[in-house]
């Protein structure tokens, strides 16, 4: 086996967890409404009704067309080609941070810590991990959107490294549907990253060292985020929501502050880290604007804290959202460590990530070990519900009522069941896409004000609540 890709061989391991626990997960919520074409009760069935549902969708309810073409895409190729590319795409954003980090994608040139950095950074801190990870319609805008994005500021990272980059006509013209992709995938990174490449190239023009391909990325960036920002979708949701009493002033104030902060406390140790490296940069006089590896840490980390605190001008925050904060700063932590070890400066002692990797392992093992299990209770447990559901649209039942699953969502695990309540959101989708009335839950979970994602061990084997 060659030298050079041994760091790679770390991500098999995390590949095939990855692959079973998308394999075993059943669909939830809005997976039901993107196998359906946008408006209709009938299932995608070709490529072109993709094209359809998202041109509807874009004028109905959202501008995300680049990360709900990818959903439905998977959703439409099904089981296990579907779960082989998500596997792939959790592998390919490890790899991306430490790309970033180091500023090449050359295996030979990624070190082995920076990868190990990388997972665990993804495994420990970030947040609904299950809802990220592993379920497509939530992926799609978290997940593969943040891989599109971090392809697209590669070449720019790499740039900041030198007092001008020109390349190629054909690099050029590639990098502004690059830039389009980048922009219209997700409104809180995609303002993130039309603000720091903007700022970027802005001194590159006064500077008058503005390259071709930089000004196409830059173009197609706010083309792609003028198309997300302004879709007709946008509007009509947002209307859907004040028709249901949405207040968002009371919002921030209840719920917008206090997500975010959750969100940073839960990164405690990517902040901790990141707090580490900058010490370290300071006791040896090297935090500095002049020094490469610092300007694109720093940069990488800036784009990662906008994505998350414009999180609080957003009319709904949810924890997923700061996703991308996870993978850009954890990014521009291995930028700014780059600095470090190029100068043979260690950050910690042998001794002591020695300790650390001995704690983290058992705990990465047992809590993916718990993972899969639970992602296997899911899917047998949906084996019989589909089997109940049958049974019961045979008798020409319009109101479908069925047994709760036997899993809970936790950090890892994500479970969007139905409930009790007809008209909740996730219990309308499934009525529509049976063809029925309505459809419920037997019973409902206890309410516990305890974040769910806080919680890193499934309880299995036993009734996640009682059936009266």
């Amino acid at each position: 086996m060659s030298k050079a890709l041994r760091p790679l061989w770390l991500l098999l391991p995390v590949f095939v967890v990855i692959f079973i626990s998308s394999y075993l997960t059943p669909y939830f919520g809005n997976d039901y409404r993107y196998l359906l074409v946008q408006g209709t009760d009938e299932l995608v069935g070709s490529i072109s009704d993709i094209f359809i549902s998202q041109y509807r969708h874009y004028f109905e309810w959202g501008g995300r067309t680049v990360n709900h073409l990818l959903a439905q895409f998977l959703l439409y190729i099904g089981k296990p080609w579907q779960s082989i590319i998500q596997a792939l795409t959790f592998c390919a954003v490890v790899y991306m941070m430490a790309a970033l980090g180091t500023g090449t994608l050359r295996p030979s040139k990624q070190h082995l810590s920076a990868l190990i950095f990388a997972f665990l950074m993804l495994w420990l801190c970030l947040r609904n991990f299950g809802e990220v990870v592993i379920n497509v319609v939530s992926s799609c805008n978290y997940l593969y959107s943040t891989l599109i994005i971090m392809c697209f500021l590669l070449p720019f990272r790499q740039s900041l490294l030198k007092f001008e980059d020109q390349r190629s006509l054909g690099f050029s013209l590639f990098m502004f549907p690059l830039g389009v992709c980048a922009g219209w995938t997700n409104e809180n990174t995609g303002f993130a990253v039309v603000t720091m490449v903007g700022l970027y190239n802005l001194k590159l023009l006064y500077e008058r060292c503005l390259s071709l391909w930089q000004f196409m990325g830059g173009v197609g960036l706010l083309c792609g985020y003028l198309l997300l920002m302004l879709a007709p979708g946008n509007h009509a949701r947002f209307e859907n929501m004040e028709d249901r009493g949405f207040d968002y002033v009371q919002h921030f104030f209840n719920s917008g502050i206090e997500v975010v902060a959750l969100c940073f406390a839960m990164q405690h140790l990517l902040l901790i880290s990141l707090c580490a490296v900058l010490y370290k940069l300071r006791v040896h006089e090297l935090l500095h604007l002049d020094k490469g590896q610092v300007r694109a840490g720093l940069w990488l980390c800036a784009i990662g804290f906008l994505s998350l605190l414009i999180m609080l001008a957003s009319p709904t925050v949810p924890a997923r959202s700061s996703a991308p904060f996870t993978m850009l700063a954890g990014a521009g932590v291995i930028a700014l460590y780059q600095e470090l070890y190029l100068r043979g400066i260690r950050v910690l002692q042998r001794a002591v990530l020695n300790t650390i990797l001995i704690i983290a392992c058992p705990v990465v093992l047992f809590t993916a070990f718990n993972m899969t299990q639970a992602y296997l209770q899911a899917h047998f447990d949906n084996k019989v519900r589909g089997m109940e559901i049958m049974a019961q649209l045979s008798q020409g039942r319009k109101d479908i009522v069925v047994h709760p699953l036997n899993v809970k969502t936790t950090r890892y695990v994500y479970i969007a069941d139905a409930r009790t309540n007809q008209k909740y959101w996730a219990n309308l989708i499934l009525a529509k896409y049976y063809r029925v009335n309505s459809f419920a839950r037997l019973c409902d979970y206890p309410t516990d004000d305890f974040p769910e994602d806080l919680i890193f061990i499934q309880k299995l084997g036993r009734p996640v609540c009682q059936v009266r």
